[in-house]
């Protein structure tokens, strides 16, 4: 949400097009510290709270991404210098090495996750974000506008305070005295299978980014960006969801109720979560991006409203997964995210060089049927595969229907009209599950 609203007061001040250089900047600092973290973040979040990594250690191997990621920056401040234009060089570098900067504290925060000194984390992360939207609110107010340049300067100090508190709450120096005889290199072996699976997650998220970006302009990525940042909370909201669904959809041996890890009960309850959600920004969309962006808001609603397509359907997704994961099927899950990567660079180059940004937030949507029907084959559970349907095939009436809105209504009419379709249908069809819950007998797990 911070970061939405930073966003709306650059758009703002400098226009969409510096969003789309915060948006890319962000993005290859990302992929640069993927790649070069070689898995460590996951390796030592799990190892360090099973107690089988030190805290000398982890200081250790925290320093030492530190020097590499600055030596990323070094390196990325001349290819810079030649790719980009020469008014947004600065600006772009400052917000690369911000982003490089919130992606090294990863292997900081690992010694406090899982302990009773867990709240200083969201803590730290909270209270610099507010304290970046409230600069950047004094800026507007003071000098009528918030510029590219500004806001790398206020992105940078942010994150240098909060790598600075990173460093100091989990005490990584004193550690970091005792880390000689460190076996360093050991632990790096031991986190390269997680590797693939860092870069594959991050692609999966992030990737139509990177694609579309290779072919529209940066002011085309920052009306896609703005418009993600939109539905990204409630993306996030479905996710941790779906962890908290692993432990309802696992088999019981004595459940005691019929229902207790019925998958299609897991998944209907996603689906219409999915549809509610979608319905709630539908109707708040053309006062949220009219009180965020005002008059710079171009495509941005537009955009907005297909992805709002593409969250309903990755709730239903979600659900899918969150029963897949609870039956033991992690090796199943990684080949499901290989498949969604495949669909998502496939229809993005399909489909951006013709349709630009529009193109973007049609693949996402689509993908998601490659997702399901991915998930569907692995789980293999007939009694899903009708609810599948239905989800999907409400959210297809509702992309028909949105077309023909628009052809005949304002978008911001056609986005609130069509919310409060979706979220009668969502309301009709929870009223029909819950009559008929009492009666529903235990889905099996024969395959289809």
């Amino acid at each position: 949400m911070t970061t939405l609203v930073v966003m709306a007061f650059l758009t703002r001040g400098a226009g969409i097009e510096a969003v789309g250089f915060y948006g890319m900047a962000t993005l290859t600092a990302s992929f640069t510290a993927a790649a070069l973290s070689l898995g460590l973040p996951t390796y030592l979040t799990r190892e360090a709270a099973a107690g089988t990594v030190s805290p000398p250690v982890v200081a250790r191997i925290h320093g030492g991404r530190l020097a590499v990621l600055m030596a990323a920056a070094a390196v990325a401040y001349v290819l810079i210098g030649v790719l980009l234009p020469g008014a947004a060089q600065l600006a772009f570098f400052l917000i690369f090495v911000a982003s490089l900067l919130e992606q090294w504290n990863e292997t900081a925060w690992v010694l406090i996750r899982g302990t009773r000194s867990a709240w200083a984390e969201p803590l730290t992360n909270t209270s610099t974000g507010l304290l970046l939207v409230g600069v950047c609110a004094i800026d507007v107010w003071l000098m009528n506008g918030l510029t590219l340049g500004d806001a790398a300067v206020y992105f940078l100090t942010a994150s240098v305070l909060r790598s600075t508190a990173a460093v100091l709450v989990v005490r990584i120096l004193p550690s970091l005295r005792e880390s000689r005889g460190a076996r360093s290199a050991h632990h790096i072996r031991l986190a390269l299978p997680y590797f693939a699976s860092d870069l594959l997650g991050l692609f999966y998220f992030r990737g139509d980014v990177l694609v579309l970006a290779f072919f529209v302009t940066a002011a085309e990525v920052g009306e896609y960006v703005s418009a993600a940042a939109i539905i990204g909370p409630a993306v996030q909201v479905a996710a941790s969801m779906g962890v908290g669904a692993l432990a309802y959809a696992a088999p019981k041996r004595a459940s005691g109720t019929a229902q207790a890890n019925d998958p299609v009960t897991v998944f209907q309850f996603f689906g219409l979560a999915g549809q509610g959600a979608a319905g709630v920004i539908f109707i708040g969309l053309p006062i949220g991006t009219a009180v965020l962006f005002g008059d710079q808001a171009g495509n941005i609603p537009e955009l907005a409203m297909v992805l709002t397509l593409f969250l309903a359907l990755r709730f239903a997704n979600f659900g899918l997964s969150a029963i897949l994961l609870a039956r033991g099927r992690a090796a199943s899950r990684l080949v499901v995210l290989v498949l969604s990567i495949c669909g998502s660079v496939g229809l993005n180059i399909a489909l951006d060089p013709r349709y630009g940004a529009y193109g973007a937030a049609c693949a996402m949507v689509l993908n998601e049927l490659v997702v399901a029907g991915s998930l569907l084959w692995f789980l293999r559970i007939r009694e899903l595969v009708w609810p599948v349907l239905i989800t999907f095939g409400c959210v297809a009436a509702a992309a028909w229907a949105l077309a023909g809105l628009l052809t005949v209504m304002e978008p911001a009419a056609a986005s609130v009209t069509i919310g409060g379709i979706i979220l009668a249908l969502a309301t009709a069809r929870l009223v029909a599950q819950r009559r008929a819950a009492g009666h529903l007998p235990a889905a099996t797990t024969e395959d289809m």
